[in-house]
This record gives structure tokens, sequence and C-alpha cells, in this order.
């Protein structure tokens, strides 16, 4: 573990930027994104994953990753609490009968949903 973490919490996110940066993400939801990722590292979410979400422009992620079972209560207490931009969480756990780790994916993206279209309507 590094001394000083916000040390390492930039680390991170000069290279998540450094890899997204040819995702085609708009540069504001990247930096957003990227410090939402950055943040869910420093909480203990390990062996971390992004894929881009979105057609024919990505404008969401999702963080997967592994977290040990001691500690999911807390990281998913500050997910479901503390992450801006949240879409959605998944959680299945591995190990018979009792789980150990868990693997953890985490939607996050624009808080804001498309319009409708023309002729589309909601059922009541």
């Amino acid at each position: 573990m590094t001394d000083n973490p916000n040390k390492g919490s930039e680390a991170i996110e000069k290279e998540l930027l450094n890899t997204l940066r040819h995702s085609n993400l708009d540069k504001d939801n990247l930096n957003d994104l990227v410090r939402i990722v950055a943040d869910l590292r420093r909480e203990g979410l390990q062996r971390t994953r992004i894929l881009l979400k979105g057609i024919p422009r990505p404008d969401a992620i999702t963080v997967q990753a592994v977290v040990e079972a001691d500690r999911l209560s807390n990281i998913l207490s500050h997910i479901l609490t503390k992450t801006p931009r949240l879409q959605g969480v998944t959680v299945f756990p591995y190990g018979i009968p009792w789980p150990e780790i868990f693997h953890v994916n985490v939607d996050v993206g624009h808080t804001t949903q498309p319009a409708l279209g023309a002729g589309m309507g909601v059922a009541a």
C-alpha cells in the first residue's frame, strides 16, 4: 500500500484517462467517470475491469471488480449511498457453501433518460 492514498488514486486516474482517451466518450463525461472509478478503487474494489456502454457513442461504463467477503458490506454501502450517476449494481458470490469473494458490477453513466420518441407512450 502506498503512504499517500491520494498519490495512488492520481496514478489510477491518469492510467484510466490514458486507456479510455480513444473511447469516443465526451471529455467532461470521461473525466467524471474516471473520478468515480478511482473513488471506487480507493474503497477496495480489486482487479477492476472497465467496459464501455452505449452504441454508437459510449456514454456510460460498467466497472467489474472482485471484493472479499469481509469488505462487501462496506463497499456496497459506499456504492449505494455515495456513488454519483449510479445506474445499477450486480453482486455474484463465489465459493461453496459460503462465499469467500464476490464479483461486483457497478454501472455508472448519465442519470438523465432520453425523451420518448413521437408516437410512443407510457402505459398507465
